[in-house]
């Protein structure tokens, strides 16, 4: 029997136009099915748990000296309503819990299906199932502190003796590898570059060495910058007699050198023709002709320069009329 293109119009809009509540029931009852049967399908997902770590007890004497997982990873499997609401939970935890360790050395840790707070679904496999635990016995120990300065005095200038730290020692507790293998502990740089003449003083901490507590984190270190003092030989200075003109007089010898002692940057400043060797007749009788000892005295330094030496430090003086 041959059905006409109109009789096939006339099948599709009876179909869509009666009965139109029952078919619409129908389809209500359909996806309500469909959902149903999803929501109880069985299905599997990763899922990230962040780790908690308990510390051995402070009583134990032990330490934890590798660095533990931060999470692991959870393969679940169950009805697809339970897993998604867990999968879409903000946050997982999972304690490794390392309370109960009493002896060092390295251990195993292994991660066990029931310390997960999953309800309702099976958890198929971890990833790390096992970490390696390496604890160690807590040690004290004294040690010396040293400090590190950065930079250079100004030009001149130097410490008056060695910079100072207050306290010099402290005790410091870690694991047993890492107290055995320092001596000395470092305070963090102190910068000497703009440092001026005159005390210094500063509270400093110390550059941290990882696993290490100390009975105290900062330490006062102190100093004195001063004039950098040096010594300067200056030779062939001409001897000058403070009595000169009053009698013929020889001055043998004639020339001395003398030893300086100062400020570095007055030592090299200074100018040798502003230096006077000089003798005096004060204690020699000038109405007698003859040679006389005489002292060296030196005239015409600045206030911050001493005299070391003179060589000779004293010289003859001949009265010739």
């Amino acid at each position: 029997m041959k059905i006409s293109g109109k009789q096939v119009e006339t099948f599709i809009k009876k179909a869509f136009s009666e009965n139109k509540g029952l078919k619409l029931l129908a389809l209500v009852i359909t996806l309500g099915l469909f959902i149903a049967v999803r929501a109880q399908e069985k299905v599997q997902r990763w899922v990230d748990v962040e780790v908690e770590v308990v510390y051995p007890k402070k009583g134990s004497g032990l330490v934890l000296t590798n660095k533990p997982i931060n999470a692991v990873r959870v393969h679940i499997r169950g009805r697809r309503s339970i897993v998604n609401d867990i999968k879409n939970e903000a946050s997982h935890l999972v304690k490794m819990d390392l309370s109960n360790r009493t002896r060092p050395g390295m251990s195993t840790f292994f991660f066990e299906p029931e310390m997960f707070n999953f309800d309702g679904v099976e958890v198929v496999d971890i990833n790390p199932e096992a970490v390696s635990i390496r604890t160690e016995k807590l040690e004290s120990r004294r040690l010396p502190i040293k400090i590190k300065t950065v930079g250079r005095l100004k030009e001149g200038t130097e410490f008056e003796k060695p910079p100072e730290v207050i306290p010099s020692s402290v005790i410091a507790t870690g694991p047993a590898s890492v107290i055995r293998s320092v001596t000395s502990l470092t305070t963090q740089e102190v910068g000497i570059d703009s440092i001026d003449l005159g005390p210094y003083s500063e509270e400093v901490p110390l550059i941290p060495i990882e696993g290490l507590e100390y009975t105290q984190d900062k330490f006062r270190v102190t100093f004195k910058v001063v004039q950098k003092r040096g010594q300067r030989m200056i030779a062939g200075l001409l001897i000058k007699n403070a009595a000169d003109g009053e009698k013929a007089m020889q001055i043998t010898p004639s020339e001395v050198a003398v030893s300086l002692t100062g400020p570095q940057l007055s030592l090299d400043r200074l100018d040798p023709s502003v230096i006077s060797p000089m003798v005096t007749t004060d204690d020699v009788q000038l109405g007698k002709p003859g040679k006389h000892r005489v002292p060296i005295k030196i005239e015409g330094l600045p206030e911050d320069i001493e005299v070391k030496t003179i060589v000779p430090s004293f010289v003859e003086l001949e009265i010739l009329n």
